[in-house]
């Protein structure tokens, strides 16, 4: 994430597709700036640990929007 657009903690909706085109809709949080990660339209999402993982965020190059969840402002 760009610290300087959302900031490290900061709950967010992922509303995108995985590459077999099936929906993956989910909470997720800002927990890392990501040293491949430039601009502000951009994410880098964790699959965590092994050959499965490995192989989601090697093919994983959807588009999706984030929306940030902020508490609402009375």
């Amino acid at each position: 994430m760009d610290r300087q657009v959302i900031s490290l903690g900061v709950p967010l909706w992922l509303d995108t597709t995985l590459p077999d085109g099936s929906p993956y809709r989910r909470v997720v949080f800002a927990q890392d700036t990501g040293g491949a990660v430039r601009g502000t339209v951009r994410a880098d999402l964790f699959w965590g640990h092994g050959p499965r993982a490995e192989k989601m965020a090697g093919t994983m190059k959807q588009r999706g929007r984030l929306y940030a969840l902020t508490p609402r402002k009375n």
